[in-house]
């Protein structure tokens, strides 16, 4: 497979659609998902719009450092050198109860940042001069004032992130926990276009917007999430943070592949725009902080039997 873009979180929403369109460009594909049924089901989808798509699976959970390391390894295994691109899409939002992942740290905290984390450094020798990394984070890193009222993040030492104190309101909020994810995402796009400036890897950070049309809102109760989904038309007309999951990946397709983006490093963009993000989120220190502790989290669960991280 000559130059694939992998794609995490593509087997609905931002992502299914993100891959119809570099398909449709002639783009090999990677497709990581944690659903077997589900992966068959985007490449069936995917090959309905563009038959001759070359397309590979990947099996990945990234609430699973185990998950993520036996992913790379087998990206190793399949030569697949050099990566056009890693889309780090794939997200949740938990809004109705604390949970863990499978190494005992924060759900939200390990899928949204560590997971990809893990995934993107462990392919660092898989990326070449030109290849790019591009992190879907979201305009709630930036607080209500840009987020329609959406909880700010609240920022703390990252081991406390990863295993926070949930006696606290904060540690209960799982909007909060999502909007400090997605400043993370920030932190990490700005760090590793930093760190990898010299061997011509870029990264940048992608505000979709407000996409009523996807399956985020799944955590939220019922009611919220039928009245989300009838109200999603008008919403995306009036609104101006919303926007359609065709236009958005028209745009994250874009940032992955783009000859006039080639050189583009350490931005965010909210759709085509190049746009300034959180002032928070210029803290160099944070940023190497988060890479640092992320990078002991991920080599401790090499050492660490899963049972013995908690």
């Amino acid at each position: 497979m000559n130059q694939p873009v992998l794609i995490t979180g593509a087997t609905s929403g931002l992502g299914l659609e993100t891959a119809k369109v570099l398909a449709g460009q002639g783009v090999p594909l990677i497709l990581a998902g944690r659903d077997a049924k589900r992966s068959t089901a985007a490449v069936d989808s995917i090959r309905a719009h563009a038959p001759d798509a070359e397309i590979e699976l990947l099996e990945l959970e990234l609430a699973s450092l185990d998950s993520v390391a036996a992913a790379v390894a087998e990206l190793h295994r399949r030569e697949v050198a050099p990566l056009r691109a890693i889309v780090c899409n794939a997200g949740l939002q938990i809004v109705d109860q604390v949970r863990s992942s499978a190494d005992g740290y924060e759900m939200t905290f390990a899928v949204n940042h560590l997971g990809h984390f893990a995934l993107v450094t462990g392919c660092a020798d898989l990326l070449a001069a030109g290849s790019r990394v591009v992190v879907v984070s979201s305009d709630v890193h930036q607080g209500p004032r840009k987020s329609m009222g959406f909880p700010a993040p609240q920022w703390r030492d990252p081991r406390a992130l990863a295993t926070p104190d949930t006696d606290g309101a904060a540690g209960r909020d799982g909007r909060v926990a999502y909007a400090t994810s997605k400043l993370a995402n920030v932190y990490f796009t700005y760090e590793l276009a930093r760190r990898w400036a010299e061997r011509g890897i870029t990264a940048t950070a992608f505000d979709p917007g407000l996409m009523p049309q996807t399956g985020l809102s799944r955590g939220y109760p019922a009611p919220a999430r039928i009245g989300f989904r009838f109200l999603a038309p008008i919403l995306i007309r009036v609104m101006p943070i919303a926007r359609t999951v065709t236009r958005s990946a028209a745009d994250l397709a874009r940032l992955a592949v783009a000859p006039e983006l080639a050189e583009t490093t350490g931005k965010y963009f909210t759709g085509a725009d190049e746009v300034p993000s959180a002032p928070e989120s210029y803290d160099e220190d944070r940023a190497a902080a988060l890479w640092q502790v992320s990078a002991e989290l991920v080599e401790a669960a090499r050492r660490v039997p899963p049972a013995e991280r908690r």
